[in-house]
């Protein structure tokens, strides 16, 4: 009689099945009760399983099985990791948000009308047309009137000194500048002379 007409051959297979659907029945039943908060990897650890109780009971070829047996060597569960640690890592990574400095800043209007000569008499081409700040201010120019101006460092007299120079600022539009030293700055507008304005840093 040849090995796989043997009878015992036939009741050995049958139990070693028997005994894996066992197993893998016990998981799944040892996983329902846990909880669902479980995670596998991939199905790949669900395979293992299997082919680690196929291997005990003698289904697969030994030499596909000698990883099981090696000294050392075993069937390692993936970690269980519940939503709870999931939102404490999630927390511990995160970083506390700089606020954004505040930026000081001032605003010189540009008044209408400020392009014909008179406003100068009333101190008013440039309004405020002496403004007092603190170091590490901004001072915003704002065209509020239709002909384009200047706010230009310097006097109608001297020129232009260089420390700042808006450019034509066209109606409705603004330049803005940091004052970072402490001094008295007079500007003009190169385009109409009359207008003097300035800022005393602090």
């Amino acid at each position: 009689m040849s090995e796989m007409q043997n009878p015992h051959n036939y009741r050995k297979v049958g139990w070693s099945m028997v005994l894996v659907a066992a197993s893998l029945a016990a998981i799944g039943i040892v996983q329902v009760w846990i909880g669902p908060d479980v995670l596998f990897a991939d199905d790949m650890q669900r395979d293992k399983t299997a082919f680690f109780e196929m291997c005990k009971a003698g289904n697969y070829m030994q030499e596909g099985c000698d990883m099981f047996i090696q000294p050392g060597n075993t069937l390692y569960e993936i970690p269980r990791m519940t939503l709870d640690d999931t939102e404490e890592s999630t927390m511990a990574m995160e970083e506390p948000v700089a606020e954004a400095s505040q930026v000081s800043a001032e605003i010189v209007s540009i008044p209408e009308g400020s392009g014909a000569p008179g406003c100068e008499e009333t101190d008013e081409c440039y309004i405020p047309a002496t403004l007092n700040i603190s170091a590490g201010t901004t001072v915003i120019w704002e065209n509020n009137d239709a002909a384009a101006h200047l706010a230009t460092s310097g006097t109608p007299d001297g020129g232009p000194d260089g420390v700042f120079d808006s450019g034509m600022i066209m109606g409705g539009a603004t330049y803005e500048y940091e004052f970072s030293e402490t001094g008295e700055f007079v500007y003009y507008c190169l385009v109409h002379p009359w207008m003097v304005g300035t800022v005393v840093v602090e």
